[in-house]
């Protein structure tokens, strides 16, 4: 029964991805996808916490309160002062803002930091690797990403190029956010965040490459 509903919410997953990636495709329906993606996001968020192990206790709950917090606010103090990550805006596909900045930029911060720490948890045990490889998947996963973003309306940078201190900040602030996991000595398995990562990645690479070829 338990494998059942992996496997459901695994093919869900895939299906909402799959037919934005169609949706995003024709003409007629790229609109109504592109205010889609908030819903996507948070659905995708909501099925990891149906599949996280081994539950959330005070701890937990506090410390993923502080990352969405505290990511949102450094988001926030990017976009007002192009320091952090370089000069850019946000558009309006994530939904409403405070201070220039989607209010679910800080679950989507969450949610990365959460999966590639699982992920990294699950392909070795030695403690510098699950240190420095969950920052280095997140620059990987943004290389792509900062492609995508002008396209669906996510965001767009100033002069249109994307700074390297965009990749040195997202290395950087995912590094102290696993530290702090780590410190904490927070222990968590999600079955199905690998699934999540690999969805989102490769939706956003096969619409880089469509909207770079049309």
């Amino acid at each position: 029964m338990k494998n059942l509903k992996f496997f459901r919410a695994a093919a869900f997953l895939i299906i909402i991805y799959t037919v934005g990636i169609a949706g995003f495709m024709i003409p007629a329906t790229k609109a109504l996808f592109r205010n889609l993606i908030p819903l996507a996001l948070l659905v995708s968020a909501l099925l990891l916490i149906l599949f996280h192990k081994p539950g959330f206790n005070a701890k937990t709950i506090i410390t993923f309160t502080i990352i969405a917090v505290f990511s949102f606010l450094i988001e926030a103090l990017g976009v007002k002062t192009g320091y952090i990550f370089g000069q850019y805006d946000y558009g309006d596909t994530l939904g409403p803002k405070m201070a220039g900045t989607p209010l679910l930029i800080g679950v989507n911060w969450l949610m990365l930091v959460y999966c590639t720490k699982v992920i990294a948890d699950s392909i070795t045990t030695k403690k510098s690797i699950r240190l420095f490889a969950p920052p280095f998947f997140m620059v990987i996963y943004d290389l792509i990403l900062e492609q995508a973003a002008p396209f669906l309306g996510m965001w767009s940078w100033v002069d249109g190029k994307i700074p390297v201190r965009n990749y040195i900040a997202w290395f950087g602030l995912s590094f102290l956010f696993i530290l702090m996991i780590r410190l904490l000595k927070l222990s968590f398995s999600n079955k199905l965040a690998v699934y999540v990562m690999i969805t989102q990645f490769i939706f956003f690479v096969i619409l880089v490459t469509y909207f770079k070829l049309i």
